[in-house]
């Protein structure tokens, strides 16, 4: 969110001459896209002055030779995406660049877009001293998050009670593309009505595989085996049974995390930097690490792995096994 800000700052106050654009956040990069597209077409509404360059199929120099074309409007938009060009062994192939960047062409926009980068090379380096760089990273904790549904809300002209958004976020994960993708379906369901209720939510967005897992074990701490298998198959409705497991690993591992961690003295905001989990998950692991014990994690750590050599053997059909598995947590 605070990066289409600073695009949006920059197509009013002039765009650098090169940018390079990247991180984790592939939605928003695309937005950004998008924003900047937007922009040019409303100069020049044939599009003539965007070009899109993938650096697999075009040279280095053939890039700066488009780059440094006049355009008979009021500038050109190069963008050149799936780069290479932090990898090894690139040589003085990108040599053009390094030049070009030394003096590049006023009436062009040059931006190249990233998965990832290595900020030790050469390239990196480059590019900071001659442009702008931007790194599209997804929020991380619980007000981060609030603070960009407010934003993608506001954007679409609606509102949700602060209780309502803890829910939407809970209950469809924490993916901003798939975020988007239900608000904007929340918002052709609502029509004219300003304010999206809780029911709404309950009624066409789907909950996220980890938000029924966590409700899975919610179930398991509370010893109630119809509740957790009615979970499993909800998620299992939803992914392979072996994305489940994983996902159940990953759970009981986080919440074995967060037990040893407490044991130690720790509490819940040293959890994302010790653990190596999201601020957002840390709270709920945290509430949900109250419930079980540790014979209780380990126990059915040990459940997983046993269950994942059954399935990956043919001891018995997934779904019976997982089954199986649930109902031994809960009697844990």
């Amino acid at each position: 969110m605070r990066e289409i800000e600073q695009i949006k700052k920059a197509i009013q106050t002039g765009l650098p001459l090169v940018y390079l654009w990247y991180g984790e956040e592939h939605y928003l990069l695309q937005e950004a896209v998008q924003l900047l597209k937007k922009s040019y077409l409303e100069m020049d509404s044939s599009g003539s002055g965007i070009e899109v360059i993938s650096a697999k199929n075009v040279t280095p120099a053939e890039i700066v030779e488009r780059a440094n074309t006049v355009s008979f409007f009021q500038g050109r938009l190069v963008i050149v995406e799936d780069i290479p060009y932090f990898q090894e062994g690139q040589g003085n192939a990108l040599d053009p660049f390094f030049e070009y960047l030394k003096n590049p062409n006023p009436g062009t926009c040059l931006l190249f877009l990233a998965e990832s980068v290595h900020k030790g090379r050469k390239f990196y380096k480059a590019i900071e001293q001659a442009g702008v760089i931007v790194e599209f990273t997804a929020p991380k904790r619980p007000q981060d998050w609030q603070a960009w549904l407010d934003f993608e809300l506001s954007a679409r002209g609606k509102k949700m009670r602060p209780d309502v958004k803890t829910l939407f976020l809970e209950w469809a994960g924490h993916q901003s593309g798939v975020l988007s993708q239900e608000l904007d379906k929340l918002v052709l369901y609502v029509g004219e009505r300003e304010t999206i209720r809780a029911e709404d939510i309950n009624e066409i967005v789907p909950q996220a595989s980890e938000a029924t897992v966590f409700e899975l074990l919610d179930a398991v701490a509370a010893r109630s085996s119809a509740v957790a298998l009615q979970k499993l198959y909800q998620v299992l409705r939803q992914e392979h049974a072996l994305k489940v497991l994983t996902l159940l690993v990953r759970q009981v591992r986080m919440l074995l995390g967060t037990q040893a961690l407490r044991q130690k003295g720790g509490n819940v905001n040293d959890a994302p930097r010790l653990l190596g989990m999201k601020p957002f998950e840390a709270q709920k692991v945290w509430r949900q690490s109250e419930k079980l014990s540790w014979n209780q994690l380990e126990t059915a750590l040990g459940e997983c792995l046993s269950t994942e050599v059954g399935i990956k053997t043919g001891q018995g059909e997934a779904k019976f096994l997982l089954e199986l598995m649930v109902t031994k947590f809960c009697s844990l």
